[in-house]
């Protein structure tokens, strides 16, 4: 069953999240975490979901956040984003952008039909210079694919791109090289991938996935973007939340945080 669509407005942007599926991780994903604190945690090894954000501004413009899996890898996990736009009345073609937090297969996957052909042929494809460097010619991968077959939509920023619409680049390197996330001056970040699971890596910001190309890098990344968000008392969402609430804010609990309701 999809869950329902959970909404937020940061300024003059809707952001509905929007969820395309749920993985089946199983367990090992945090290696380096004590095991029978993540076996209590997650007795059924991780679940996640795979969210993308519709971004709906107030000049009529859309973008996505991500593409989510689509429906061919994953043992076909995904694949329910094109459904959930078609019930919101919006047609691929009509999407302006895409900005991708980076390029794993559960992020990019989703812009190419299974032909290799487009599904948003009219998007700006939104990525970091570096996340589109290290993707590049490696067209074994689902970021590869997207940047052979989509290379005249490419779109590369900087850490702190102004894209309009009230919203700035965030680059949070680690889990990629060019993993980033959107800042909102309405008071909201989206994270992409910082955050697999709340329960363990909120209360230890220092446990990191095994998909971390650069795992240091990434708990640097974390431990920075979850101290902005509590210090600013800022509304954050991210990639992978699963559940009802997908729109949260951080309090400080001892060493880490713990998530409250906005």
């Amino acid at each position: 069953m999809t869950p329902p669509i959970a909404r937020f407005r940061a300024g003059l942007t809707e952001i509905l999240c929007l969820t395309d599926g749920q993985l089946d991780l199983g367990t090992g994903v945090f290696p380096e975490a004590d095991p029978e604190r993540v076996a209590a945690v997650l007795p059924e090894g991780l679940k996640p979901e795979v969210n993308v954000h519709l971004l709906r501004h107030a000049d009529g413009t859309l973008d996505l956040v991500d593409t989510g899996c689509g429906p061919t890898i994953y043992a076909g996990a995904g694949g329910r984003l094109p459904g959930l736009l078609d019930g919101l009345g919006i047609a691929p073609a009509e999407i302006d952008r895409v900005i991708f937090t980076h390029l794993h297969g559960d992020h990019a996957a989703g812009a190419l039909h299974p032909d290799g052909s487009p599904v948003f042929p009219a998007a700006r494809l939104v990525m970091h210079a570096a996340e589109q460097a290290f993707w590049q010619g490696r067209e074994d991968t689902a970021g590869g694919r997207l940047l052979a077959a989509c290379s005249d939509q490419v779109e590369v920023v900087g850490d702190g791109d102004t894209l309009g619409q009230g919203m700035t680049t965030w680059h949070l390197p680690g889990h990629t090289p060019g993993h980033m996330g959107l800042r909102f001056d309405g008071g909201l970040v989206l994270l992409g991938d910082v955050i697999h699971c709340p329960e363990l890596q909120f209360p230890d910001p220092d446990i990191h996935t095994r998909y971390d190309i650069d795992p240091a890098q990434g708990d640097a990344s974390r431990r920075m973007a979850l101290a902005t968000i509590a210090a600013e008392g800022l509304v954050f969402s991210a990639s992978h939340l699963t559940g009802a609430q997908k729109f949260l804010r951080l309090e400080v609990a001892g060493d880490g945080y713990r998530s409250v309701a906005p």
